[in-house]
């Protein structure tokens, strides 16, 4: 025989435990979704509107924190880490046009996966902002995206990465040859 309490206490937690996934998961896309667009004003010389947007992304961190981070419960929901990878590269890219150091992130729940795939992706648009500024004639610039990208690959290549972390560490790699070509063709061409 099966006590029924123990069957509604397990059917409410998980009703509870699904109802709190959707509005993490609704949550999330706000972050993502702000610091894409953080990402895209950077990228079209609207440092203002990134920080806006930037700050709306940290506004929706620290609610889901504030209500659902006890026992790191947001530590094992994908879409948030999803948004917390992007958002670590969105932030760090608006440090690094803003020519600040990079540095720790005031999140505590961003882990180090998380920093190593916003880190990742950070090359690639640091390789997309290196073509906007060569198509403008700003050549001066180009040696610190490749010089910074060189540090981040340097940074990784000490590390055991596996899974998306190590495909994303490729995909930086190639970004360094990227930067690197650039570089060259625009030496060549004077």
């Amino acid at each position: 025989m099966i006590n029924k309490t123990f069957l509604a206490q397990i059917k409410k937690d998980l009703e509870t435990y699904q109802a709190e996934r959707n509005q993490i998961i609704n949550a999330s896309r706000d972050i993502l979704q702000s610091s894409k667009s953080a990402i895209f004003s950077l990228h079209a010389g609207k440092n203002q509107e990134a920080a806006k947007s930037l700050s709306d992304a940290e506004g929706v961190i620290a609610k889901l924190n504030k209500s659902y981070n006890k026992n790191n419960r947001l530590r094992f929901e994908g879409s948030y880490k999803a948004s917390l990878e992007e958002y670590v590269e969105a932030k760090t890219f608006y440090q690094f046009i803003s020519g600040k150091t990079l540095n720790k992130l005031p999140i505590a729940s961003i882990g180090p996966e998380e920093y190593i795939n916003g880190l990742t992706d950070l090359t690639g648009e640091l390789v997309r902002q290196a073509v906007l500024q060569a198509t403008k004639g700003n050549y001066q610039v180009l040696e610190n995206y490749r010089a910074f990208t060189q540090e981040i690959v340097g940074f990784m290549l000490n590390l055991y990465l596996t899974g998306s972390s190590r495909q994303k560490f490729d995909d930086a790699k190639r970004n360094l040859k990227r930067l690197e070509q650039i570089i060259y063709e625009v030496k060549l061409r004077g």
